[in-house]
């Protein structure tokens, strides 16, 4: 049955009693997309012309974000149906339909964003859409594109999420497989683990090289960084360590014609770096910035 949005409200008979607000807002612009896809569970109220919402109370409260918005009237009409018998049989209701819901699985969730992106949709719209952030959709798909064999593991249960994402830290399936392999039979590995084996042979972002060369002239030149979506920090790794040392000769060799050029002296040997007292002393080491 049909019941006016303004005719409704939470029933004490509801289970859930904890709230995310995040999930709301995602659930809100779900529905606001897409439309109401599973009824209401409402009883009739004692109060006069009022249904008591017993089962989807974070429906009701998306659906409330929707009307606050002005994009809903509060005489929408929202389908419901409408269930006979006690409180106490409408609170069993309540409980009976969260026993019973079945969440997606991560590699469900991957596959489905990966199904809108095939279909021409981009990050910005399909993120819009869930109410999610572009992050969170852009580290979907990033598993999603996970070597398949790892993908299987994760649809399988054999590895947990977290696991999942440590391989995913890096986009090239050659690394992702040597590291699966030799964990293979590694006992308990940990996903900080994962991470640090599938990291090693790139560069920090904020590495001295790095920093000396800068990620526009690394990136105009062709060199490849890549960045993890599922790090709070900002880790971008510089993924061709020899190009980026390559570039940063070049630079220092420049810096050194120039300072030649300038003060006429005979010889200049650039140094990336030292930390040795007598190198500086003996050498006239200057600093290239």
């Amino acid at each position: 049955m049909l019941i006016p949005f303004s005719r409704l409200y939470l029933s004490d008979a509801n289970v859930r009693k904890t709230r995310s607000e995040e999930d709301d807002i995602q659930l809100s612009a779900d529905i606001e997309a897409r439309g109401l896809l599973q009824n209401l569970l409402v009883t009739k109220s004692k109060k006069r012309g009022k249904f008591a919402v017993i089962a989807g109370g974070r429906r009701l409260r998306a659906i409330e974000m929707i009307v606050t918005r002005g994009t809903w009237a509060p005489d929408t009409e929202i389908e419901c149906k409408l269930l006979e018998g006690s409180e106490e049989e409408a609170g069993e209701a309540s409980l009976a339909e969260n026993f019973q819901r079945v969440g997606m699985s991560p590699a469900e969730e991957c596959r489905a964003f990966q199904h809108f992106i095939k279909e021409g949709s981009d990050v910005a719209a399909v993120a819009k859409r869930f109410g999610l952030t572009q992050r969170f959709v852009e580290g979907r798909l990033r598993l999603a594109n996970l070597a398949e064999p790892i993908f299987e593991a994760l649809a399988k249960g054999d590895v947990t999420l977290e696991i999942a994402k440590a391989y995913a830290a890096t986009d090239q399936h050659e690394v992702q497989l040597r590291v699966f392999e030799q964990m293979r039979y590694a006992y308990n590995p940990s996903a900080d683990a994962i991470r640090r084996m599938v990291a090693s042979g790139s560069m920090r972002g904020n590495d001295p090289i790095a920093l000396l060369i800068g990620e526009d002239a690394y990136v105009a030149a062709g060199g490849k960084i890549e960045r993890d979506l599922f790090s709070e920090a900002a880790d971008d790794r510089w993924i061709d360590i020899e190009f980026a040392h390559r570039l940063a000769a070049e630079k220092m060799e420049a810096e050194a014609q120039r300072i030649a050029a300038e003060t006429g002296l005979a010889w200049i040997s650039p140094v990336a770096s030292t930390n040795s007292w007598q190198a500086r002393s003996e050498m006239g080491v200057n600093a290239v910035r």
